[in-house]
């Protein structure tokens, strides 16, 4: 139909194909949860963000998994290059990517060697669902100690249900990461960092840790319960997508101090210039 959008193109065992096509393309279950591995990233400003080690955490796993994709990591970093360059023209201004592998196993075949499926693709990143998180923080609770606030119940107006957070614990009651997230605090200006063996360190959460270390900011890395929290300066949470987003609430209790942290406006301010863009501004531009 005149007018619309072309669908963006995906890379499938080697072609590149229409999203839709190489979706449904694909042999195996590709989900990520028993069904293969995945690893995603971001644009800014049209050029993908630490892509290599990307890669190289998701063929960690592909190893652990004992699973060959039919591709060495140079090669999956080529063919990710070039499907982001075939999207390049349906990028709108101010827009981003997330752009995804997916390494999918399905059944064997009849000479027993599993059916593999690469897929590489390109979405357009949805910033509304986090860009007024950056100023109104966002909710983090502990399931084993306090019950998810209901969906629909808001601080007020304008803030969105995917504002909350579950935050982990060990079988000592130790914080370690949120769901899909790292998390950390701030305190007397220190970044107090879970113990990373009982995480699974995000390439994000290593992004601010080498901020940390360029503008100074003291890091500590150890055990720590809610308690500590509760009484903490500010705290955030990192992630692929948005990059750090500040905490304002945990178990419906106030993190202390303002919203975002002096520390974590910092940390910010330092990621969008190491980036060369405003990355609160880019988002809030998409409200």
């Amino acid at each position: 139909m005149a007018g619309s959008t072309p669908e963006l193109m995906a890379y499938l065992n080697g072609d590149l194909l229409p999203h839709s096509e190489a979706v449904a393309g694909m042999r195996s279950d590709g989900s990520g949860s028993g069904g293969g591995l995945y690893d995603a990233e971001r644009t800014f400003d049209g050029r993908v963000f630490k892509l290599r080690e990307h890669l190289q955490r998701l063929y960690n796993g592909l190893e652990g998994s004992h699973v060959y994709p039919g591709l060495t990591i140079d090669e999956m970093e080529a063919a990710t290059l070039t499907v982001i360059e075939a999207n390049l023209e349906s990028l709108q201004p101010g827009d981003e990517f997330v752009v995804g592998q997916v390494v999918g196993t399905g059944p064997s075949l009849s000479n027993g060697a599993p059916v593999i499926d690469v897929l590489i693709y390109c979405q357009v990143l949805d910033f509304s669902d986090f860009a007024r998180s950056y100023s109104t923080g966002v909710r983090v609770f502990t399931p084993a100690t306090y019950s998810p606030p209901a969906r629909g119940q808001t601080r007020g107006p304008q803030v969105p249900d995917d504002d909350v957070w579950a935050l982990k614990t060990d079988q000592k009651g130790y914080i370690t990461e949120c769901a899909r997230a790292n998390f950390m605090f701030v305190k007397d200006g220190r970044i107090m960092l879970p113990d990373r063996s009982a995480a699974l360190p995000g390439i994000s959460m290593a992004t601010v840790l080498e901020l940390a270390e360029a503008m100074g900011i003291p890091v500590d890395e150890g055990r720590y319960s809610t308690s500590d929290v509760y009484a903490a300066d500010g705290a955030y949470i990192s992630g692929t997508r948005y990059c750090l987003l500040p905490v304002s609430t945990i178990n419906g209790v106030a993190v202390p101090g303002p919203v975002p942290s002096a520390v974590t406006s910092r940390l910010i301010a330092a990621w969008s210039e190491m980036v060369g863009l405003d990355i609160v501004q880019q988002a809030l531009d998409h409200l």
